[in-house]
């Protein structure tokens, strides 16, 4: 490992670094993706890390790091961690419940499938309630890397299941956009009209 990438890893370990002196080693990170999504469920994922194994080569912010390199984060993630969890929600019940509070209840269902329970909480910028203390962090997924690894877990986890539906429903392109706005699914949406996964309540789909 480089210094450069041994010094970034070091910084993205404070927030568990401080924790841990502190006696508390059960850290969930969690972290949800979709929720600006025109179609397809809010996935979240929840992980403790091990503390042996906290050091993940290449981890980062889900969204600054390759597919392909996300792929190879998920797996090593997965099976290092002392346990992670996913859960969602579809566009149904985003509909009906607010995208508000879908987002805060995804985020509560990931934490609550665990099979172990947290001591403490941390979440991307997004406070919900919880047995264990819950700490909000602006940008969590670029500074804590419990938050960074939930935020690949959710990842590659929705993007799975929007390659999927792109089976079901292929004309709106969705293995490509991840059901995101994109010009070409926003037209898309305007010649077929929405199709059951898509978000009724978001303005972009029923004014196209």
């Amino acid at each position: 490992m480089k210094i450069k990438e041994f010094n970034r890893l070091l910084n993205l370990c404070a927030f568990e670094d401080n924790l841990c002196v502190n006696g508390i080693n059960e850290i969930a990170g969690v972290d949800e993706v979709g929720r600006g999504a025109l179609a397809g469920p809010i996935v979240a994922a929840a992980v403790i890390l091990k503390r042996s194994e906290i050091f993940i080569e290449g981890i980062n912010d889900s969204k600054k790091i390759t597919y392909r390199k996300r792929e190879e984060l998920f797996t090593t993630i997965t099976k290092s961690c002392a346990c992670y969890a996913v859960a969602k929600i579809c566009s149904k019940i985003i509909d009906k419940i607010t995208l508000g509070k879908a987002n805060i209840a995804v985020l509560g269902k990931a934490i609550e499938k665990l099979e172990i329970t947290p001591q403490i909480i941390l979440s991307d910028n997004l406070s919900f309630y919880n047995s264990a203390p819950v700490f909000p962090i602006v940008n969590g997924d670029e500074i804590s890397i419990s938050i960074a690894a939930a935020s690949i877990i959710a990842k590659v986890t929705r993007d799975e299941i929007m390659k999927k539906f792109s089976l079901i429903y292929p004309e709106y392109g969705f293995e490509d956009n991840k059901g995101y706005g994109t010009k070409k699914h926003f037209l898309c949406i305007k010649k077929y009209g929405p199709c059951p996964i898509h978000r009724l309540s978001f303005k972009g789909v029923l004014s196209n």
